[in-house]
């Protein structure tokens, strides 16, 4: 017995000098074998997260730092785990959708990010946001973990924001613009103008006129978040756990609070983003505003087609992604209508002159156009030719009536003038003759008249005085700019007061400033001779310096063509008349000369 007792202690010894610290070296070896994130990429199915890790920020960073929390026990737990799964991979028992949780004691430990609740708000994708109240307070009933935002549902993206997360807390069941939904909570109201589809537009008007986002972005949230029963059974087949299908409560601390479920596993989607342009027509709008075959002529005029012989010309509105709504905002008894009062909640009230001047203008020169239409339509009923034309013009008068062409101006106004070429094309080819156009227009072409169209019948005030841009449009001819600065400097005005009184002078007293010899450009310095019996030397009286109206009385009072016509623009004649400089020749009323006259300076032949 005694020599196989001391077999048996030399055994133990031998194992215990070599086999414990070789089993002590082999668990450690195992334990950082498994801790290295190279050792996590050898299992295929890990394969697309440690690729997504080595290229995201916090690649200089181990798994195990992050899926491990601080602790001794944690450790030991989580080592037990991954041999467990090494065995399972090993032995082919492993599932191939793995699972694993990031405890917030891992992101906050010293080192990593222990500091970030304390920094308060910051910029992220143009988004304000604040830690700390996400993860200190209860966020509609709920407590949020730093994975509850941060996750791995974007493969490729290792643990990076995931906003659809975000979006569907703020906006599930939420009215847009209000509570969670409000915009500023996460957007700052922009200070400056910004251009969209080539519509400019300062949002500080936003803040100041107290305006709601949604007049405008309406359309920017898609989705209900809903949560579908069927998709219980994707994880849990136990007809216990689908039961509780509906207790939010319990669901949201067991798969959020407690353990991380990336809420697109249970949730549907919602959308929050500017929308595709062609979503800004698809509105409930169409229940009323659609035509024979699903077509609608406001739809259309709005998006710039359905013209004939006409390039498509989008709104500026439309291409800004402002949907219907935006603009329809007045009620009415069944509707919601657009009218002035909609332009100037957003654009201020310079846009009262506009809006009424696009309405007045248009209205005017469509139902002109269809008073001339019908004209031409019945005058070429018995004549040959221009069918084509007058088809393409009925059309097109036709979208801008029932589209209104209000919906997209500057649209109308070519759609217009198309509709009226196409009626001379139509009178050209049956012979007959083309009348004029039915409407008036400024006779000049400029950038200006894109917007400002009709401008040449609006009456307003200027520096106090009543002004007509009648006149000075269609008689004077002046451009916009004259009055007017660039677009650089759109619509201020570059002169003042002063100017027009200077540049009216001109028009209503155009010789007060004009000298004696300046007349001589066109009138001839012979024209004296005005009897058979006085001459009147217009030369020498002008090489004299004798101001034209001293002779003739209101000469640089008139406009000269008017001047003229006068009964002033001939001199009374008579020695009274004369003797203002002449007295010395000029004989007394009684007719007696004076010693020393010279009669014959005047008179012929004495």
């Amino acid at each position: 017995m005694r020599p196989s007792l001391n077999l048996w202690t030399k055994v133990l010894v031998v194992l215990a000098i070599f086999g414990l610290p070789a089993a002590v070296l082999g668990t450690y070896l195992a334990f950082e074998l498994s801790s290295q994130p190279a050792f996590c990429g050898t299992c295929h199915n890990m394969r697309p997260y440690y690729t997504s890790w080595l290229t995201s920020k916090h690649n200089h960073v181990k798994c195990v730092e992050c899926h491990i929390p601080p602790g001794l026990e944690s450790e030991l737990r989580k080592k037990y785990e991954a041999m467990s799964m090494v065995t399972r991979y090993i032995t082919g028992t492993y599932s191939t959708n793995p699972w694993a949780e990031v405890d917030d004691q891992s992101c906050l430990r010293s080192g990593c990010h222990s500091k970030r609740l304390l920094l308060g708000r910051e910029l992220y994708a143009g988004v304000l946001f604040d830690h700390q109240p996400h993860l200190t307070e209860m966020r509609r009933g709920k407590h949020l973990r730093c994975t509850s935002c941060h996750s791995q549902i974007v493969q490729g993206s290792h643990i990076s924001v995931t906003p659809s997360t975000c979006i569907l807390c703020h906006f599930k069941n939420a009215t847009p613009n209000t509570g969670t939904a409000r915009c500023t909570l996460c957007h700052t109201i922009p200070t400056k103008t910004i251009t969209a589809g080539g519509l400019s537009f300062n949002h500080g008007d936003v803040k100041r006129f107290d305006m709601n986002c949604m007049s405008c972005h309406d359309g920017v949230i898609k989705g209900d978040g809903n949560v579908l029963r069927e998709r219980c059974f994707t994880c849990h087949n136990e007809t216990d756990r689908v039961e509780r299908y509906g207790e939010t409560d319990f669901l949201h601390r067991e798969h959020v609070t407690d353990h991380k479920v990336e809420c697109m596993h249970c949730h549907t989607e919602i959308e929050h983003r500017i929308p595709e342009r062609e979503h800004v027509v698809n509105t409930a709008c169409d229940s009323c505003h659609t035509g024979a075959g699903g077509h609608s002529a406001v739809r259309d005029l709005y998006r710039g087609i359905g013209a004939k012989g006409v390039d498509p010309q989008p709104a500026e509105m439309f291409l800004a992604g402002v949907r219907c709504e935006a603009c329809h905002t007045q009620p009415r008894e069944d509707y919601r209508a657009a009218d002035e009062l909609s332009c100037m909640s957003c654009h201020g009230p310079t846009y009262l002159t506009i809006y009424k001047t696009w309405t007045t203008t248009l209205n005017q020169r469509v139902t002109a156009m269809r008073t001339q239409l019908r004209t031409v339509t019945a005058q070429l009923e018995t004549r040959a030719g221009g069918a084509a034309a007058l088809a393409d013009a009925h059309a097109n008068l036709g979208l801008l009536i029932q589209g209104h062409a209000i919906h997209n101006p500057p649209y109308a106004v070519a759609i217009l003038d198309k509709t009226r070429r196409d009626v001379a094309t139509a009178l050209v080819a049956a012979g007959a003759p083309v009348p004029a156009k039915p409407w008036v227009e400024a006779p000049y072409e400029i950038e200006c008249l894109k917007c400002h169209f009709g401008i040449e019948q609006v009456s307003s005030t200027a520096f106090g005085a009543e002004f007509s841009h009648t006149p000075h449009v269609m008689q004077a001819g002046l451009r916009c700019t004259v009055c007017h600065g660039d677009l650089n400097a759109h619509g201020q005005l570059k002169l003042q007061g002063d100017d027009c009184v200077a540049c009216h002078d001109r028009i209503e007293h155009p010789m007060r400033d004009v000298a004696a010899d300046g007349c001589l450009h066109c009138h001839s310095a012979d024209i004296g001779t005005v009897s058979d019996k006085v001459r009147f030397p217009h030369d020498k009286h002008i090489a004299s310096g004798v101001d034209c109206a001293l002779c003739h009385t209101g000469v640089d009072e008139l406009p000269h063509t008017k001047f003229a016509r006068s009964p002033a623009a001939l001199p009374k004649l008579g020695h009274a008349f004369c003797s203002t400089c002449h007295a010395s020749d000029v004989p007394a009323d009684d007719g007696t000369p004076p010693d020393g006259a010279n009669c014959a300076l005047c008179h012929i032949g004495m």
